[in-house]
């Protein structure tokens, strides 16, 4: 890359060079390059992989298989708290709904019964299983397009730091909204409460090769202007306990979520929770957004 995808400036440098993960719990044998711009503050690989855009394969790599069975299981509680989430700010109510990097379609069908029409977008892998669910499927982007199918919201809710080219994946899903419809992104928050707490004990475990960018405030802002798009709400959307976060740092490496040494209290915990999301160093942002 010569330059920025969102600045467009040119001057980088390196804040890593050594392996990054490459599945679950394995590491690449080569050391790779990771970059960040000096004006916007992206972060991002040096060399991208673009293969892994296809969530049947990051998913057979991250996760124990890519099983149906295996997706519910993993994600089933994870995808319903974004959207219990997400139900504060929007109402589905009777809305025709698209998500992208549907998987298994968990949100699809807590949708469904709501909603005027639910449709997914993710690799074929998925496509029979969704059908049967009741939904539309797609397989890319372009079909939604050429069909002019178009939706009141769409979810984007772990999936444009996968993208080899995220821009031209915003622009696309923009093609794809109503007049006064919505995107919802949940993006991954490079500098986070871990980052900084644990710095290269997380970055460590953190970096991937699955993951093309890593995003923070200040750079998403940036690109949601530049690609005309207005802000409705920008949030932190925090994860992690402070539980989990306590353990952490006592390990100094990642923590099996079953073996977390209770130290806080649930009040303890709610507020560290609430403190996270308003300072905006939750591990993850959420921004709504609709066309100018």
């Amino acid at each position: 890359m010569n330059k920025c995808i969102i600045c467009k400036k040119k001057e980088f440098k390196i804040v890593w060079n050594d392996k990054i993960r490459s599945s679950n719990k394995r590491f690449s044998k080569k050391k790779e390059k990771i970059l960040q711009c000096k004006f916007c503050d992206l972060v991002f690989l040096e060399n991208p992989k673009k293969y892994l855009e296809n969530s049947a394969i990051t998913r057979n790599l991250y996760n124990k298989n890519n099983s149906i069975k295996e997706f519910l299981d993993f994600h089933s509680n994870r995808e319903k708290n974004k959207l219990k989430f997400i139900e504060k700010y929007i109402n589905f109510k009777s809305k025709k709904i698209l998500e992208s990097n549907c998987g298994a379609g968990v949100l699809l069908n807590v949708l469904k019964r709501k909603t005027s029409k639910t449709a997914g977008l993710d690799s074929n892998h998925y496509k029979n299983f969704v059908v049967s669910q009741g939904h539309r499927f797609y397989s890319d982007v372009s079909q939604i397009i050429k069909n002019q199918d178009q939706f009141d919201v769409i979810l984007s809710l772990s999936e444009i730091e996968h993208k080899y080219n995220p821009i031209r994946f915003i622009k696309d899903m923009k093609k794809c909204l109503t007049k006064n419809g919505l995107i919802v992104f949940r993006i991954p928050n490079f500098f986070n409460i871990y980052m900084y707490a644990l710095n290269k004990s997380f970055l460590k475990y953190d970096y991937r090769s699955s993951h093309n960018y890593y995003f923070s405030e200040k750079n998403l802002d940036l690109m949601f202007n530049n690609l005309n798009m207005k802000i409705v709400n920008k949030l932190g959307f925090h994860e992690y306990s402070l539980n989990h976060l306590s353990n952490y740092i006592k390990t100094q490496k990642r923590v099996d979520l079953n073996k977390i040494k209770t130290i806080f209290t649930k009040n303890d915990e709610k507020n560290f929770k609430l403190s996270v999301e308003k300072t905006m160093s939750s591990t993850s942002l959420i921004y709504i957004l609709k066309n100018n």
